[in-house]
């Protein structure tokens, strides 16, 4: 039996197991965790769509063995594996960062309960994005925004400083002032029965 311990670890953890709500629940009691749900991974021989799981790093405070983790968690010995290299290289993978043939998530789908975490993740991947990639994320957001909700600026701010892309707002205020103004007016004009066309 492997007595190695080790602070941090890579585990998958799936929505049809019996224990999920348990296990997701111990999961986020953990002082230090990012997780990611993965709904869009192709199987690479079927080319089937992959059932539903969460992609989850574990940053412990004290080391402790796969088997310990594994019946607190009461997630499979064979679903954890210890991060031994590189935890950048992990907290990339929960978006599948400019990984080759695999579906990329968006940034906003990581949840984490430790801001230090969360801010290492983002750090890693807006870092090496250009400032096209960001501005399209910001661009998302607005059109992809709530239907029939105004987005107040305090709104966006506080969505492009959780996402670490303040440098590329900044830099394109107007551009996302013209597409907040005219989500704002076809709003108004569902409101108000009036041609939402016109806008």
């Amino acid at each position: 039996m492997d007595n190695k311990r080790f602070r941090c670890f890579n585990l998958v953890i799936y929505e049809d197991d019996a224990n999920f709500d348990k296990q997701f629940f111990e999961i986020q009691q953990t002082k230090s965790a990012i997780w990611i749900r993965h709904d869009k991974d192709i199987n690479e021989e079927s080319g089937e769509l992959k059932k539903p799981h969460y992609h989850v790093v574990l940053k412990l405070k004290n080391g402790t063995t796969i088997s310990a983790l594994s019946k607190k968690l009461e997630v499979g010995e064979n679903l954890i594996e210890p991060v031994k290299k590189s935890l950048n290289g992990c907290l990339k993978y929960l978006i599948h960062f400019k990984s080759d043939n695999k579906y990329e998530y968006d940034v906003t789908e990581v949840k984490s309960n430790d801001d230090d975490l969360m801010q290492k993740f983002l750090d890693l991947v807006k870092k090496d994005m250009s400032e096209e990639q960001k501005v399209l994320g910001i661009e998302e957001f607005i059109l992809n925004f709530e239907k029939g909700q105004y987005i107040e600026w305090y709104i966006l701010g506080r969505y492009v400083r959780k996402i670490n892309c303040w440098d590329a707002f900044r830099r394109n205020a107007w551009y996302f002032g013209k597409l907040v103004d005219s989500h704002n007016c076809k709003v108004s004009a569902t409101r108000y029965h009036m041609n939402e066309d016109i806008y």
